[in-house]
């Protein structure tokens, strides 16, 4: 099994070695014909320069796990569909719309993903309905596995429970709720993600931040721009980033101690941060 030591020794060369923040592509990069969550969308995150390339999972069916974010489907497939209520034969079977045509690919499973990008960290969001059967599944590629929740009880639990300490980080919106997750015994915990909507919100304050800097790696701000509108940090996104520069998006987040970041331009926030110095 995979120690406790050895998982944090291998994110601790993460960021010794690419440097802080980490670049996490959102979903891949769904640039030209790639859909999100796709495989070719995670090779074109590593091409772009990422260090970590986020992707939702959902099961199929009867069992088998695909790299997709549900309620996505009439995007990419021009119909109503639940994936979670198809068998994986014929999920297998469906083909992603593009420019109003179909394309030749389909969903991937995570297996695909693995095999395809052995050495690529990978963010896994969206699958804590999923554990621990999915956690069965990861467990060999632990030490390249980030995992992510809301603080939620019962995945939590299965989660401690797990013989494999994985590397684990809660979206949270205040100090009290990562409080109750550190509090959690059996979890490997290694940061937050930490989202503020509006000034008065505590992780916009970064004497906030900074606390949770001081006993964790990992602090991830979030840049993107989700389709709900929902604010994430604040105004400092990915659009303001490109509407008005990267001082006024990344840059804040930099500024007020994010170790990662998470974007859908990945190729833009690596220059902006090898601009600053902050990589090479």
């Amino acid at each position: 099994m995979t120690s406790r030591a050895a998982l944090r020794a291998a994110f601790d060369d993460l960021l010794d070695t690419r440097g802080a923040p980490l670049v996490i592509a959102h979903r891949g990069t769904s640039l030209g014909s790639a859909p999100d969550n796709t495989v070719h969308a995670a090779i074109g995150a590593v091409r772009s320069g990422a260090d970590v390339v986020e992707l939702d999972v959902l099961a199929s069916a009867d069992g088998v796990p695909y790299l997709f974010h549900h309620g996505y489907e009439a995007k990419h497939f021009g119909r109503e569909l639940d994936l979670r209520s198809m068998p994986a034969a014929e999920i297998d079977e469906l083909r992603f719309l593009w420019q109003g045509g179909v394309t030749r690919s389909g969903p991937d499973r995570l297996a695909d993903l693995l095999e395809a990008l052995p050495d690529v960290w990978l963010n896994i969001d969206r699958s804590w309905g999923l554990w621990p059967g999915l956690l069965d599944v990861l467990a060999p590629h632990a030490d390249r596995v980030l995992l992510k929740s809301p603080p939620l009880v019962e995945p939590l639990a299965a989660l401690a429970d797990h013989p494999v300490p994985f590397l684990y980080f809660p979206i949270v919106r205040t100090p009290e709720q990562l409080a109750e997750v550190e509090a959690i015994d059996g979890l490997h915990l290694i940061g937050a993600e930490l989202l503020a909507a509006e000034p008065t919100d505590p992780f916009a304050d970064p004497a906030r931040v900074a606390e949770v800097a001081a006993r964790h790696p990992l602090v991830l701000l979030n840049a993107l721009n989700l389709e709900n509108g929902a604010r994430l940090h604040l105004e400092h996104s990915d659009d303001v980033s490109l509407r008005e520069g990267g001082d006024a998006g990344w840059g804040h987040l930099v500024d007020v101690g994010a170790t990662a970041i998470q974007t859908d331009w990945p190729h833009l926030l690596r220059g902006y941060l090898a601009d600053r110095g902050l990589r090479g």
